[in-house]
């Protein structure tokens, strides 16, 4: 009987080859990186930043306007009435055909300061409508109320653009006059029924500033002075004429 043979051992290739039998030959055309993906990881650096253009240069601070180079009439607060407009501007507005006419040469239906007494009573009425602070005369009245009286005054009555400057002077001195005169007129009121004087177109706090204005020793003392003037007679044996308010002519 025959011995029998060994099985052959096993190759290195059938133990650890791909199961074809043929040798290793290198990475497939499956297991080959792409060119694409190479170049995409070369290029995986960041990119960089790009360059930023210099800074600006400071802006130079607003210069401030020239007092010169506001209109007068501007000079005024914002909330003021009427801040956006100068006297000409409101005399350009179209609508004033209904309004009483001022002129000094006083033609048929016109008016003028002095001539009768509605120049006047209007020059009152104007200062008693934007009186929203204690103004006892009229070096206590700030300059931009001034300039708005004006121009609540042009709203009521219209003149040539080549007189306004004299339409203005005009308005100054009678107004200096009318605002003194309302002022005594209410501290009458005051003296005779105390707190319950106050005019009706007075506020509460401006009633209030009024009085602390009287009461002041200041403000006492010129009173006097005042009322020692008006008791003083002319060479003639007359008094001084008094223009209030409440009088029809010499105002």
């Amino acid at each position: 009987m025959a011995p029998t043979r060994k099985p052959a051992a096993p190759t290195y290739a059938q133990l650890f080859g791909d199961g074809s039998g043929t040798s290793y030959s290198g990475p497939s055309s499956s297991d080959a990186v792409p060119d694409s993906q190479t170049s995409q990881r070369v290029s995986s650096s960041p990119p960089l930043p790009p360059q930023m253009p210099p800074p600006l240069p400071p802006a130079a601070a607003p210069q401030p306007v020239p007092e010169g180079a506001v209109h007068p009439d501007l000079r005024v607060p914002s909330y003021a009435p009427f801040a956006r407009y100068t006297v000409e501007d409101l005399l350009a507005q179209p609508g004033r055909e209904g309004l009483d006419v001022l002129d000094p040469d006083r033609p048929r239906g016109t008016y003028w300061f002095g001539a009768n007494n509605r120049v006047s009573r209007s020059v009152s009425a104007t200062i008693k409508g934007y009186y929203n602070e204690a103004y006892p005369n009229w070096s206590k009245t700030a300059n931009h109320v001034k300039i708005t009286w004006f121009k609540y005054f042009a709203q009521k009555w219209h003149w040539s653009l080549g007189i306004t400057e004299r339409v203005k002077a005009e308005f100054v001195a009678k107004a200096k006059i009318r605002l003194c005169n309302t002022g005594f007129d209410w501290k009458d009121k005051w003296e005779i029924n105390r707190y319950e004087g106050k005019p009706t177109e007075l506020t509460k706090d401006v009633w209030d500033s009024l009085i602390a204005y009287w009461e002041h020793p200041s403000s006492i003392k010129k009173t006097n002075l005042c009322s020692a003037s008006r008791r003083t007679k002319d060479k003639d044996g007359h008094l001084p004429m008094l223009h209030r308010t409440g009088q029809e002519p010499h105002a």
